[in-house]
């Protein structure tokens, strides 16, 4: 390859992209866990992200009512997400999918050039992409954990709680998360061999060769000088 990376590198560097795309993409889509709620006889399905959500009531103060809006939208601030732990999985969450996406920005020019990243510094790599996926997986153990706040109940019944899917049922930016990290995982085990060896390039030692009547010396030819005319 002309790069500084392996064939072994190059996989390494396709598989950790198409997994950084699962995992950035699932972590920006709201649509972690899926319900329902109800208002004034009106269903709609509720949908959880990491820090936004879609479909929720509102309290109108002209009407008296609660009602429902079909939109999404964030939390008004990081203290108003319902849960401790999802709170803990939002900054995993970010913290990892970050970490990912800078490693692949590293990783993508080492296919075309040289020096970008050595065998050493890809083993480098390697260990960060996998603080990365120890993030991911924390982010994506913490989230089920609060399973138990108010608006999950709301939507998923009171049977709902810690691990407890209730009647809602999990979305598909979740399951591209755990794709995603564990593509990320196996991917990061091609950093061993995904970097190239830098060569050493030893210069050539100029000696005087035995039997012959010319010296080499710093690679110019100089002629013996004979007195004895």
């Amino acid at each position: 390859m002309p790069g500084g990376l392996t064939c072994a590198g190059v996989c390494w560097t396709i598989l950790s992209t198409i997994a950084t795309i699962l995992i950035i993409a699932g972590f920006l889509t709201p649509e972690w866990l899926i319900g329902s709620i109800s208002a004034n006889g009106q269903t709609v399905k509720a949908y959880f992200g990491s820090y936004k959500r879609c479909n929720y009531p509102v309290y109108d103060k002209e009407t008296n009512k609660v009602v429902l809006l079909n939109e999404c939208g964030r939390y008004e601030s990081f203290a108003a997400v319902p849960s401790q732990y999802w709170q803990s999985s939002i900054l995993a969450g970010a913290a990892g999918s970050s970490l990912s996406l800078l490693l692949i920005l590293l990783l993508i020019p080492s296919m075309c050039m040289q020096d970008v990243v050595t065998h050493s510094s890809a083993l480098i790599v390697g260990f960060f992409q996998f603080l990365a996926c120890v993030l991911l997986v924390a982010a994506l153990m913490l989230w089920p954990m609060g399973w138990d706040n108010p608006e999950t109940r709301d939507a998923c019944g009171e049977e709902s709680g810690q691990f407890l899917l209730g009647r809602c049922e999990i979305g598909r930016a979740y399951i591209a998360m755990i794709f995603g990290t564990i593509l990320l995982i196996f991917s990061s085990l091609f950093s061993v061999c995904g970097g190239r060896r830098i060569e050493k390039v030893m210069l050539p030692h100029h000696h005087r060769h035995r039997g012959q009547g010319d010296s080499y010396i710093q690679g110019f030819e100089n002629p013996r000088l004979d007195f004895a005319k």
